[in-house]
C-alpha cells in the first residue's frame, strides 16, 4: 500500500473544509480549524495561493479519474454517456456551489470546470464517445466530430457562470441530464435511438 503523506493528508482535511466554508479563510482560519500550528501549514505550503490551486487540483484529478472510470463501466458509448452525467452531477453537489464559486473568484485563470478548450480532456473524451458510438454502429456517421465536440463541452461550459454564481448548480442533475438527452438525440442513428429510449424510460 502506497503511503500517503502528511501533505496529501492535509489536502483532503483542507479540501473538506473549503468545501464548507469557501476559499477566504486566512491561514490563521485553516491552521485554527484544522488544529495545526501556522509553521506546519507553511512547511508543506508556501502560501495560501498555493495551498488552493493544490487543493483544486486534486478535485480536477479526481473528477478526471471518476469520469475516465464512468466511460469504461459502460457496455456501449451511449451508457457511457449517462454513466459519467451520473458521477458528474454527484461529483458536483459533492463539490458545493460554495467552493465551485470560489475558485471563480479567488483562481480566476483556473477555470475547474471550462469544458469549451477543444483540447482539453473533457473536449477529447466527448471526441473519443463520438468516434465509439460511430464504430459501434449506435451514432451518425456523417457526424462531424471535432464541431459536435465542440457543440457539447460549449454547452457544458455554461454551467462555469462568468459573474462567479453558479446558477446552473441549483439543480445539477437536471442540467446535465437534459444536456446529455439533448446531445444523444442529435448523434444517434435508428439503431441507437432504440437503446436511448430504453434508458430515457428508466
Amino acid at each position: 500500500m502506497a503511503r500517503v503523506s502528511s501533505k496529501e493528508r492535509y489536502v483532503t482535511k483542507v479540501y473538506d473544509l473549503f468545501r464548507k466554508k469557501g476559499l477566504k479563510l486566512t491561514m490563521d482560519d485553516i491552521a485554527a480549524e484544522l488544529k495545526l500550528t501556522k509553521k506546519t501549514l507553511y512547511n508543506n505550503f508556501n502560501s495560501k495561493e498555493e495551498l488552493m490551486r493544490t487543493v483544486m487540483q486534486f478535485i480536477i484529478e479526481d473528477i478526471e479519474f471518476k469520469i475516465n472510470l464512468s466511460l469504461s463501466q459502460g457496455k456501449n458509448a451511449i451508457e457511457a454517456l449517462f454513466h459519467t452525467s451520473s458521477m458528474m452531477n454527484k461529483t458536483l453537489e459533492q463539490i458545493g456551489p460554495l467552493l465551485l464559486t470560489d475558485s471563480s473568484r479567488y483562481l480566476p485563470d483556473l477555470k475547474v470546470l471550462d469544458h469549451s478548450n477543444r483540447v482539453s480532456f473533457y473536449s477529447r473524451i466527448i471526441y473519443e464517445n463520438l468516434e465509439r458510438g460511430m464504430a459501434e454502429g449506435l451514432y451518425r456517421v456523417d457526424l462531424n466530430k471535432d464541431l459536435t465536440s465542440l457543440f457539447f463541452t460549449s454547452a457544458m461550459a455554461k454551467i462555469y457562470s462568468w459573474n462567479g454564481s453558479y446558477i446552473y448548480l441549483k439543480d445539477p442533475f437536471l442540467f446535465h441530464s437534459e444536456l446529455v438527452r439533448y446531445h444523444l438525440e442529435s448523434v444517434v442513428n435508428e439503431d441507437g435511438r432504440k437503446i436511448l429510449r430504453s434508458y430515457v424510460q428508466k
